[in-house]
């Protein structure tokens, strides 16, 4: 994919819902440089370092983020940009927080165990291209299906009376999902996907969150709500996510075919888009400005379910970010049907098609990736969390085993 930031920046320069009359606030070189240097010598060393360094060398990170939107505060024209770029501080400075924490974390050692052939082909797939396939056990998929049919009739019922909303058509919480993530741990710790994943994260994982997910044609949320478009582009709803702590995974427990609504990826993407590391924590935080019910913005945007762009407002603050800032975590929606990019990005998409049972496992925050557009029939999967092995959970395995 070659030229792709050139080709991000000529999309919005010619997406007809992004042009408006304000030109783009500026910020010096300089101070993107301190910033994007000391993130990366933090990610490069901050776990070698002794606490009062680390301290310190957090603590001027933040200050070098804080000068940088200081700079561009001071150059806006009223209170609701400024509100903006406020908001955006703050879930820069939070996203950042827990990146620092992340970094801060010893990485296991002598800890993974790749003996296992095919293992070994997806910690590097997973390593190169950011994701891998693969299958449950029969004994794995049988149960699964069994726990997941007790809740589906609930989500079933939901859709046939309207209510089609994300969060009412999946559930993430309670007996069913608890079930549901041991034997997923049981599974994934047998057949070895812990070790591969372990072996891309440098810590030992677990699966720490799991939602049922039924999807149906009816459901609308992931169509473009951007009007001035002859048609919606062919990469909708394609994203990365905000935690670089988190992979995640999606297993089908329905077969899935090209119409009912295959999880899709594009490798390469993040490598190709070369972003700065400023312009990638701003891509995946910009999108919840505005979001809190606490927030000044919050009625002025009226944003549409899961898509900020759909406000004619946030699109204008989100264009008078300088272009070393700007990025936008949830761009498929903001691609120009027709065009270079579009065509790019739809040569190098992957499409999930298989029986259930299927699966992939992936990093989220690095690998483009959307799911679950519907055009006929269902679709039955599970949506998958994978988190670091906190030391008091080792402790608690360690004693399961000595007292069984």
């Amino acid at each position: 994919m070659k030229n792709l930031p050139d080709k991000i920046l000529r999309n919005y320069a010619s997406h007809p819902a992004f042009q408006f009359d304000e030109v783009s606030l500026s910020v010096s070189s300089e101070l993107i440089k301190q910033f994007n240097d000391r993130y990366i010598a933090v990610k490069a060393i901050g776990m070698m370092l002794k606490a009062n360094t680390w301290a310190r060398l957090c603590e001027d990170l933040v200050k070098a983020l804080e000068r940088v939107f200081f700079s561009v505060t001071q150059q806006c024209q009223n209170e609701t940009e400024r509100t903006f770029i406020h908001e955006l501080t703050s879930e820069c400075i939070r996203a950042l927080t827990g990146e620092l924490q992340w970094y801060r974390k010893l990485r296991a050692s002598n800890l993974i165990d790749l003996r296992d052939a095919r293992a070994r082909i997806e910690a590097v797939e997973l390593q190169v291209m950011r994701h891998f396939f693969g299958k449950l056990s029969p004994r794995g998929l049988i149960e699964l299906s069994s726990l997941a049919e007790c809740e589906l009739g609930n989500l079933r019922a939901n859709a046939g009376v309207g209510r089609l909303k994300r969060e009412d058509l999946s559930i993430n919480s309670g007996v069913t999902q608890n079930a549901i993530r041991k034997v997923l741990n049981r599974e994934f710790n047998t057949t070895g996907v812990f070790d591969v994943l372990a072996s891309y994260t440098g810590r030992k994982m677990l699966v720490t969150g799991v939602a049922l997910e039924l999807s149906v044609p009816q459901s609308d949320w992931w169509k473009s709500a951007i009007d001035g478009l002859n048609r919606s582009p062919g990469t909708l709803y394609a994203h990365f996510d905000e935690s670089i702590a988190s992979p995640k995974g999606i297993i089908y427990l329905s077969d899935v075919g090209e119409k009912n609504g295959p999880t899709s990826c594009y490798p390469g993407v993040y490598e190709a888009l070369q972003l700065s590391p400023l312009q990638e924590l701003v891509g995946r935080v910009v999108g919840n400005v505005g979001n809190s019910e606490k927030s000044t913005l919050k009625n002025a945007y009226a944003k549409k379910y899961h898509q900020a762009m759909s406000s004619e407002l946030f699109r204008r603050h989100f264009m008078r970010l300088p272009t070393d800032l700007r990025f936008n975590s949830h761009f498929g929606w903001d691609v120009v049907p027709g065009e270079e990019l579009e065509r790019d990005l739809l040569e190098g998409e992957k499409k999930m098609i298989g029986p259930a049972g299927t699966f992939i496992a992936f990093d989220g925050s690095k690998l483009l990736h959307r799911g679950g557009l519907m055009e006929q029939g269902e679709r039955v999967a599970l949506q998958v969390i994978f988190g670091d092995v906190t030391s008091m959970e080792r402790v608690k395995a360690i004693a399961k085993r000595i007292f069984r």
